[in-house]
């Protein structure tokens, strides 16, 4: 075989790869759930939780995510279908955008019920407080202890006491910006001035006055950000989670999950 062709077949070999390489990744990333028709930050699809200790889990890390802006979410599948734990929770931190644009600072817990196994992801936006050591004892110390006596509610509940314990004071609450009205205040009298300029201008000019009103309309931008159809129920166990509301969804371009991050079984 000429040298030539050794370089097309070689071309042909790796362009296959490529493709078959990104088929797969694209099949697995259809396999990740989409995000529930409402955002909740405690998402029992597999059922290790009662609907009293969801809503108490899921106040606890609204209240840390109106504190401190960070996003730390617990999702239980009833199976991982035979992925891998860990890559199956960067993938569901990159679908979900699971923490802020600007900042990355989201957090998964994952578990899976018949799998029996346990992953806890940040984003780089963490990842230097919450290093992989870090998310492995907790894993250890707090989570598979618990979970092995059947404690599902406190190993969740003690795990988030330890990460906003390690995480409180790195990023800082999102403010609407205070006095934020002044600068309409000063475009409406700017308006208002070429108004009067161009109502004395054309009296001067022709003695008609010609009068021009127009609304004006403002809207508030929403800090909450939105989010669509979060595992729909389905093949995944189905289920939802009844948070009584004040979560306002994932805003957006949040992800910044690298693979960072630890996994255990109990």
């Amino acid at each position: 075989m000429s040298r030539l062709s050794r370089i097309i077949v070689a071309a042909i070999i790796i362009l296959f790869c490529g493709i078959v390489g990104s088929f797969a990744q694209t099949s697995f990333h259809k396999e990740i759930p989409d995000l529930p028709a409402t955002p909740a930050l405690v998402n029992d699809f597999g059922k290790m939780l009662s609907p009293d200790e969801v809503l108490l889990l899921e106040n606890k890390l609204l209240q840390f995510e109106k504190e401190s802006s960070n996003e730390v979410v617990i999702v239980t599948v009833e199976s991982l279908r035979g992925h891998e734990i860990s890559s199956f929770a960067v993938e569901l931190g990159r679908k979900w955008d699971i923490g802020k644009e600007s900042k990355k600072n989201g957090v998964l817990i994952l578990a899976s019920k018949t799998d029996r196994k346990v992953n806890i992801s940040p984003a780089y936006g963490l990842s230097g407080v919450l290093p992989d050591v870090i998310c492995s004892r907790i894993i250890r110390e707090q989570i598979v202890p618990n979970f092995k006596k059947g404690n599902m509610f406190q190993g969740f509940d003690e795990a988030v006491d330890k990460i906003i314990a390690y995480s409180t004071g790195e990023f800082t609450a999102d403010e609407v910006p205070k006095g934020s009205g002044i600068p309409m205040l000063v475009i409406l009298l700017f308006f208002m001035l070429l108004i009067f300029i161009f109502f004395f201008a054309i009296r001067n000019k022709t003695g008609t006055t010609y009068v021009s009103r127009r609304g004006y309309k403002s809207s508030d931008s929403d800090w909450g950000g939105g989010g669509g159809g979060f595992f729909g129920g389905g093949s995944w166990g189905g289920g939802s989670s009844d948070s009584g509301g004040g979560f306002g969804g994932f805003g957006g371009g949040g992800g910044g999950f690298d693979g960072g991050g630890s996994s255990g079984s109990w």
